[in-house]
């Protein structure tokens, strides 16, 4: 069943049918789901043969024209790099990205399935933020909250933290995907 729920994301993302927000999301998923990937990159392959034979009816297309059609079919470009976060529906790490270490200092296989509040959060971390993001999830919609999270060494910086659920076609959640940017300090 996960493999059909995996084929159906591939083919709604490949097919255009996502929203902005929600391909932005599978994206992310894309960056460590090898197995999401493939589907995305099979079904990406059928549909540039198929724009092809459309185009050109019996002549062949150029390796050139081909590779044209799928990078266009699999850009998305990003002129900044998020600190990204993907976690189970439960909330427990799968996988982040090096900006994200970068960020927080704390290595993937010292988060993976662990929740990163646990250990990036502390006393100036507000509460009520964390219990609106809670909400948020529990209810299956995307947030955005601003949190003072602490790096491994101790030290406090402040986050502007967008999550976002990648759902099945029933409305389960697959992932999460956060994306984090630290702000300034303010004084």
């Amino acid at each position: 069943m996960r493999s059909e729920i995996l084929q159906d994301q591939a083919a709604l993302y490949v097919s255009g049918a996502m929203t902005a927000p929600e391909r932005e999301s599978l994206e992310v998923v894309l960056e460590f789901h090898d197995g999401l990937r493939a589907a995305v990159a099979q079904m990406q392959q059928v549909v540039a043969a198929v724009t092809l034979a459309k185009g050109v009816g019996a002549a062949k297309p150029s390796a050139q024209l081909k590779q044209r059609i799928l990078t266009a079919a699999g850009s998305s470009p990003r002129a900044e790099k998020d600190c990204l976060v993907v976690t189970t529906p439960a909330g427990l790490v799968e996988w982040v990205n090096a900006e994200f270490t970068a960020m927080c200092g704390y290595e993937l296989a010292e988060l993976k399935g662990r929740k990163p509040g646990s250990l990036l959060q502390g006393p100036d971390t507000d509460p009520a933020a964390v219990a609106r993001i809670r909400a948020a999830l529990r209810e299956r919609r995307p947030c955005r909250e601003t949190l003072v999270n602490y790096h491994k060494d101790g030290t406090a910086y402040r986050a502007d933290i967008r999550i976002s659920p990648v759902l099945a076609e029933e409305g389960e959640p697959l992932w999460l995907v956060a994306r984090e940017r630290k702000l300034p300090d303010v004084a």
